[in-house]
């Protein structure tokens, strides 16, 4: 198989106090590795078997009869890209060019952590929050159980898990305490630099396309 079995980036204690050891390793072993390895069985001896994971998880998005697929491989792909958008010591105001690309997009980083939480909050039941870069802007987005921003086009700069599996044992279902963690102790900005970077880099490796005299384009802030 062309996929890697799922790493954590640090060690499960690591995210202490805000996330506790007994919740990452819950999470990690319990979903993320089920998830594993039940892909890994329904692709096994098939022609999914060569595809890397983002492929796979393209692939079989477009096909409904693959749509299990799809999922267990979207939830492995979803928890691997959660677990890098924490760090230990993580958190606070974010700087360098993500910070100033959420100042222009929401005038604050308090109104940016407003909307956040509002998003986080007005989600119902499982799914995933995102800050993704579309079209060449900052946007917040939900998507339900194991959807992700990759077969929507969207450049995705952070996710945080909202299924209760996250933050359960630490929090109940207090998901506003959960997510005020997050952004208060563990979000990697460097990581979401990182992202950034290589999303305004993909575009403007885009060919430009001749815009009508007559039809003025609204350039959105960055």
């Amino acid at each position: 198989m062309n996929i890697e079995s799922p790493v954590l980036p640090y060690n499960f204690s690591d995210l202490e106090p805000a996330l506790s050891r007994d919740t990452l390793v819950f999470h990690f072993l319990r979903h993320q590795r089920v998830c594993f390895d039940r892909m890994q069985a329904m692709v096994r001896g098939t022609q999914l078997e060569s595809l890397p994971l983002e492929e796979l998880i393209r692939v079989t998005e477009r096909n409904p009869a693959q749509h299990a697929v799809c999922r267990y491989a979207a939830e492995v792909w979803n928890h691997d890209f959660y677990w890098h958008s924490m760090r230990p010591k993580g958190g606070g105001t974010a700087n360098g060019p993500i910070g100033e690309a959420l100042r222009a997009r929401y005038g604050s980083q308090e109104r940016f952590a407003r909307e956040f939480k509002e998003a986080a909050g007005g989600h119902f039941g499982s799914g995933w929050l995102w800050l993704v870069w579309r079209g060449g802007a900052l946007e917040i987005v939900t998507t339900r159980n194991a959807g992700t921003p990759l077969v929507r086009g969207d450049v995705a700069l952070l996710g945080l898990d909202l299924w209760e599996h996250a933050y359960y044992l630490d929090h109940q279902n207090r998901r506003n305490a959960y997510v005020s963690a997050f952004l208060e102790e563990l979000a990697n900005w460097e990581f979401a630099n990182r992202r950034l970077a290589e999303a305004v880099s993909t575009l403007d490796e885009r060919p430009s396309r001749p815009r009508p005299a007559d039809n003025p384009v609204r350039l959105l802030a960055p």
